[in-house]
């Protein structure tokens, strides 16, 4: 198994930990008392991230969070009042930000996130390992697996059906699986343009999602598919989002592959249950 890298999850917690310290110092310019209560806020609760972290990485260890539900539970705590506090500082609700600022308070926004994702995929991940998946058995208008890549990538995607079809699986895992892809094209493939193509069969629907750009070096078709693995290791991410596609649409009956080549493009194909 690849190495994970640890310090994707730590290094963020400790930057924004560093900025708001800086911003109380006046450092990007004034602040009034409001924003500075933010800032305080956000900086405690980011105390409590790496705590939490650090608890994951060294007592729980990434597979054995599933063991621990509450980590999930003091991670949603810390990490929801966190990006309430900089969406009301984004929206100038405590006061006037300078350009700097917020140019700040977005890139603070972007770490969270990103944090929040990887957390996310870990906690996926840990009930994998543990046999703690469960899945449902829903019909489903399969276009929302393409909305779902559509709020990813945006004007991206090139194709989409106007005809409603219906999916066999669980929804949620499904549309989870279908995110993560999009989010591979839009973090790793630096294209500018992706098509998705979908052809009926009766009872199964194809989806071919393809992209000219970077790709990667494959060495066997189950590479891209391993927990942790990255093509670069200055890749964003913990290297868990294909895993996690292909764990979900295999655990709904469906199959994936992905073919790429370096500076030439990317071809991922999704087959799922469908009602004829």
């Amino acid at each position: 198994m690849a190495n994970i890298t640890y310090s994707k999850l730590l290094d963020p917690v400790s930057d924004i930990i560093t900025l708001m310290e800086s911003m109380l110092e006046g450092s990007f310019g004034p602040t009034s008392g409001d924003q500075r209560e933010c800032y305080k806020r956000i900086h405690a609760y980011c105390w409590g991230l790496h705590t939490l972290v650090m608890d994951v990485i060294t007592a729980l260890g990434i597979e054995n969070t599933a063991t621990r539900p509450a980590v999930l539970e003091r991670f949603v705590a810390l990490n929801d009042p966190i990006k309430l506090t900089l969406d009301n500082l984004a929206a100038g609700f405590d006061g006037h930000l300078t350009d700097e600022q917020d140019a700040i308070i977005e890139y603070v926004l972007e770490s969270v996130l990103s944090i929040e994702h990887m957390m996310t995929n870990i906690w996926h991940y840990s009930l994998l390992k543990h046999d703690m998946m469960v899945y449902a058995n829903d019909e489903f208008d399969g276009r929302v697996l393409i909305q779902r890549m559509n709020s990813v990538l945006k004007h991206l995607v090139l194709s989409e059906p106007s005809a409603r079809f219906l999916v066999i699986g669980d929804e949620a895992r499904l549309s989870y699986a279908f995110a993560e892809l999009a989010n591979n094209v839009h973090r790793h493939s630096g294209a500018n343009r992706v098509t998705l193509d979908t052809q009926d069969f009766g009872y199964r629907t194809d989806f071919t999602l393809y992209d000219r750009g970077k790709g990667f070096r494959l060495r066997g078709k189950a590479t891209a598919f391993l927990p942790f693995w990255q093509a670069a290791a200055d890749d964003p991410g913990l290297g868990l989002g294909l895993y996690l596609a292909k764990q979900f649409i295999e655990g709904c009956g469906g199959s994936i592959a992905v073919h790429s080549e370096p500076y030439r493009g990317t071809l991922v194909k999704v087959s799922l249950n469908t009602v004829p």
